[in-house]
């Protein structure tokens, strides 16, 4: 839009001009860009105005931000952002809406995140990745969804990070134990392992170890995720061949006595007390093992 300055008294026209930006920032002094920026809007085509406004855009640059600043038509914004696409100065990271990103944000996007992931296994190594959301969140609110996850793509296409479920690690990255780590391990499996279905709790097998708590459970996470055991209840875990076992005494059962089988019976099928027995007959129905009917179970 065009515009005049005029003064009330005496009236007088004192110059007039273009508006340039609409949603202009306020000046700074650490702006350096802000005179050339003005230029490009005055003299410059449509790619290099996007180019300009992208790289601007702290957050990114969305399709209705592109409307107001530049009043172009939908044809328009979208031949210019494929144009600048194609040659690598911006980063479509989201295509309906649209959302651009300058390539220097994106690339700087990319570098803290492989950053933030190398950190995180530094300072743990006994866990397997860091969860998807905290990586997201450890960028600040800077870097928004869509960058976030166009970046994480990328990265894991380029096959410099992998990112199985919620977790995100580098690529190719093993846990590694140190000596008296694989011995702990191989404790607390064998604890689980020894007990059959009355296990002990975790807090009594963890307490046993000559190793801190906090590492001592790390550990117990890693026998759990590789499902050597297995948590039942918040209080129970098994190790997995008990489990199975208990599961082929089922089966057994099925066959010789029928597929119903009472809470007493279980018991004594299993040889366990009702502590164990009520979790481990939610948790068959849960693998739909058994389903309830009434105050008995069926084998399925």
């Amino acid at each position: 839009d065009r515009f005049i300055v005029r003064q009330f008294s005496p009236v007088a026209t004192i110059g007039g001009g273009a508006v340039l930006d609409p949603l202009a920032r306020r000046p700074m002094l650490r702006d350096t860009g802000r005179v050339g920026h003005l230029e490009t809007l005055e003299r410059a085509g449509r790619e290099d105005i996007l180019a300009s406004l992208a790289e601007r855009a702290i957050l990114g640059l969305g399709y209705g931000e592109i409307v107001s600043r530049t009043a172009w038509m939908d044809e328009e914004i979208r031949e210019a952002a494929g144009k600048l696409s194609a040659l690598g100065r911006v980063k479509a990271v989201s295509r309906d809406p649209l959302v651009l990103v300058s390539e220097r944000l994106f690339a700087e996007v990319r570098i803290r995140i492989l950053e933030k992931v190398d950190k995180f296994q530094k300072e743990n190594p006994l866990l397997p990745g860091i969860l998807r959301e905290d990586l997201r969140a450890s960028l600040g609110k800077r870097v928004r969804a869509e960058t976030f996850r166009a970046a994480l793509e990328e990265l894991v296409t380029q096959k410099q990070l992998d990112a199985p479920g919620e977790l995100v690690k580098k690529a190719g990255s093993e846990i590694s134990l140190q000596p008296d780590e694989v011995k702990a391990k191989d404790q607390i499996a064998a604890a689980f392992a020894g007990a059959g279905l009355a296990v002990p709790s975790v807090k009594e097998v963890l307490a046993k170890l000559a190793m801190e708590t906090k590492r001592a459970e790390r550990l117990l996470q890693i026998l759990l995720r590789e499902k050597n055991l297995v948590r039942v209840s918040p209080e129970l875990i098994f190790h997995r061949r008990a489990l199975d076992e208990m599961k082929e005494k089922l089966a057994t059962y099925k066959k010789s006595k029928g597929e119903r089988i009472s809470v007493p019976s279980f018991k004594e099928l299993t040889g366990i007390t009702r502590k164990y027995a009520i979790p481990l007959l939610e948790y068959l129905d849960r693998e739909r093992v058994t389903r309830r009917a009434g105050d008995e179970r069926v084998i399925l």
